[in-house]
């Protein structure tokens, strides 16, 4: 109850980089309780609770994007895709910026016995992703694994509303995670910008990706569950343009990432 009243959904949108301080607020207050609680599975239990903190927040988020969306429509207002849908993506943009810095923090500070309990689930992750599809070229591998990603980010939002958060969290753990691996490698805290230069490239371009993928499946799932939906295809339509470009922000990064191995 605490945790999802820290901001109300008006401040959100007026102000979306208010989310970044609720998006460490959140991400440090359940990695706590995960660490205190289900050890044997920090991680993934954080993830959790990230979403059940944050879920009536985005499922009022994401009917307040459909309903402005189809006024948008109704009043004939000419604006492009991103446009239209720019103050979801800020205020998503900012509570994952806000769980990314908050964890690469925390992974930096917190003693070496503490981190390996904490970040196991990630730092398993990691090893998976690279060493997986091992008869496959870098870019074909790093490609499909986003876009499976993208596409359960889409298929959970719309299956469970705000379902996508936890996609979106794990993810945003894991990159976390990575960013913190590279900066000790590279020396410890003052290495951690150089780290955040390594990853950010393709690393800003995946998550966006995710979160196109989860505000399309979000709005088609209020569409399909709001009354009388007088703009049910135009939303749909709209769906499927940020569906592709998520595709092509995913292609470009994989080319990056691809350039950076």
């Amino acid at each position: 109850m605490v945790l999802e009243r820290l901001i109300s959904l008006r401040t959100a949108v007026r102000n979306p980089w208010a989310m970044m301080a609720v998006g460490g607020i959140v991400s440090i207050a359940c990695l706590v309780v995960a660490f205190l609680v289900f050890r044997e599975s920090v991680g993934m239990f954080t993830t959790f609770l990230i979403t059940m903190a944050m879920t009536p927040f985005m499922v009022n988020l994401l009917r307040y994007e459909e309903a402005t969306t189809e006024e948008e429509f109704a009043e004939r207002k000419e604006m492009n895709i991103l446009k239209r849908h720019g103050d979801m993506l800020h205020v998503y943009s900012a509570f994952f910026v806000g769980m990314i810095v908050t964890m690469s923090l925390a992974y930096m500070v917190l003693p070496g016995d503490v981190v390996e309990t904490i970040f196991q689930d990630q730092i398993e992750e990691i090893k998976i992703i690279r060493g997986g599809f091992i008869d496959m070229t870098i870019f074909e591998r790093i490609i499909i694994n986003n876009i499976s990603v993208l596409l359960i980010s889409f298929l959970f939002s719309f299956l469970f509303g705000a379902g996508a958060i936890f996609i979106l969290s794990w993810n945003a753990s894991v990159l976390a995670t990575a960013i913190g691996l590279a900066a000790k490698a590279l020396g410890g805290m003052r290495a951690l910008p150089v780290a955040v230069l390594i990853f950010f490239p393709h690393g800003s371009l995946e998550i966006l990706a995710y979160f196109i993928g989860a505000i399309a499946g979000g709005i088609v799932s209020a569409a399909v569950t709001r009354d009388k939906s007088r703009y049910f295809w135009p939303v749909i339509n709209d769906s499927a343009k940020f569906l592709f470009v998520a595709v092509v922000f995913l292609v470009i990064a994989g080319f990056i990432e691809t350039a950076q191995l």
